[in-house]
């Protein structure tokens, strides 16, 4: 697909960004802004797919992950490959890549070598510890479990009874993005102002350390490390946590004075008594009303459904939600109401039913709704290296000068990169 050919939508349209990597926090970062309307193009080595793409089971990240980009392959260390590389970055806003620290640099791509090819971009380098400390650090591979074990979330999600573990799906490379996607869009933001780009060294640990905030004050400033999590409070309090149901379960807290008072009457346990007295923001489970109002809680949902469980609660204002499954969510009133969870047609894979046409893909909807400038998803992810041609014709090459790119392997399509799976 060419860039003419892009639908004209969004906030960022007209927006150009750049990514080289795999995995998921730095094409995530880019997909955040290929769905507000930038024309996102992501880079892949000829000869290390990204795993949306590579192996021969992909999977479905290529279709929920790369919404809305371009495809490319191109070895930007060889000399060909890194002149159109330079070449692009010519035309690009932002340009994010993903690596130990340093390794830019040492294929002589330096933030100064890409300013003199654009003073204006905007460059984000992401890696597990950061591109300066201690070296060993700086070298060290990454990926999301190693960086929640180093940045204090792993050890927030776990205590003496039981493993300390990394937060499902990914989390850290989630909250990786978010912060790539927010400080690029300020430096490009400066960029107009100003003219000048910027860089940002981006250490995925430290992205988790920063949602850390007041347990870790908590621990070394109060000295009370023995409390890391909000979430370690269902285990210290009652009324509060993963509840069973007769059918299901739901997710409560009772914290707060109203919420307390609010629990307290719907189990019929005095409310303002000596034993539950007025004022109580929560029940720890180490006294006797904690343990009473924990086990009045369990007899209660246990008696109920989930959703007669949600609804009683919710009427008497008990903040709590029903654990609700993937395919519940194709049926949730709020969900449909919402267009929460959106359908398109996917652009690599066929419908097994019907052979010849694609399967509907059925992901989330893209979070902030736009009121004056409304965005779709126009484009499942697309098949490795799919848009090559039309980008490098775009820089300006012929159809000779790019069958000499494929020829030198300085791109690839997909035969030649690894075993074919069922895709249109």
């Amino acid at each position: 697909m060419k860039r003419s050919d892009i639908p004209k939508q969004g906030i960022l349209q007209g927006v150009r960004v750049v990514v080289c990597a795999v995995s998921i926090a730095a094409p995530f970062a880019g997909e955040l802004m290929a769905e507000m309307g930038a024309d996102v193009i992501q880079i892949e080595s000829p000869r290390n797919p990204d795993y949306a793409h590579g192996g021969s089971d992909p999977g479905w990240m290529g279709d929920a992950m790369r919404r809305n980009m371009r495809m490319v392959t191109l070895d930007v260390v060889k000399p060909k490959g890194k002149e159109a590389f330079l070449k692009l970055m010519k035309e690009t806003d932002i340009f994010i890549e993903s690596s130990r620290g340093g390794q830019w640099a040492g294929w002589g791509l330096t933030d100064e070598v890409l300013w003199k090819a654009n003073p204006k971009l905007v460059i984000a380098h992401i890696s597990g510890f950061g591109q300066t400390g201690e070296k060993d650090y700086v070298s060290r591979a990454s990926y999301d479990p190693i960086a929640q074990a180093f940045s204090g979330i792993a050890y927030a999600n776990g205590d003496n009874t039981m493993p300390y573990f990394p937060i499902a799906p990914d989390v850290l490379d989630f909250y990786t993005a978010f912060y790539t996607s927010n400080s690029c869009l300020a430096g490009y933001i400066n960029a107009l102002k100003t003219g000048k780009g910027e860089s940002f060294d981006i250490a995925q640990y430290e992205c988790g350390l920063r949602t850390i905030h007041q347990y870790l004050l908590q621990d070394l400033v109060q000295d009370e490390p023995e409390i890391r999590s909000l979430w370690i409070a269902a285990e210290l309090s009652g009324a509060f946590g993963n509840y069973k149901c007769k059918e299901g379960s739901v997710f409560l807290l009772t914290v707060g004075v109203p919420v307390c008072k609010a629990v307290c009457e719907l189990l019929g346990l005095p409310y303002g008594s000596e034993e539950f007295p007025a004022g109580d923001y929560i029940y720890p489970l180490a006294l006797p009303k904690g343990q009473k109002i924990d086990a009045a809680m369990k007899e209660f949902c246990l008696a109920h459904t989930a959703d007669e469980v949600e609804d009683i609660l919710n009427k008497h204002k008990v903040p709590c939600s029903k654990v609700i499954t993937y395919r519940d969510m194709l049926t949730n009133r709020q969900y449909k109401a919402r267009n929460s969870i959106i359908t398109y047609p996917s652009t690599r894979w066929e419908d097994p039913k019907n052979p010849g046409h694609p399967i509907t893909i059925k992901a989330p909807c893209i979070p902030a709704k736009a009121k004056n400038h409304p965005v779709e998803i126009w484009r499942s992810g697309v098949d490795f290296g799919f848009d090559t041609k039309d980008v490098l014709a775009e820089l300006g090459y012929s159809e000779e000068e790019i069958q000499k790119f494929f020829d030198k392997k300085i791109c690839v399509s997909r035969p030649d990169a690894c075993r074919q799976y069922k895709h249109i």
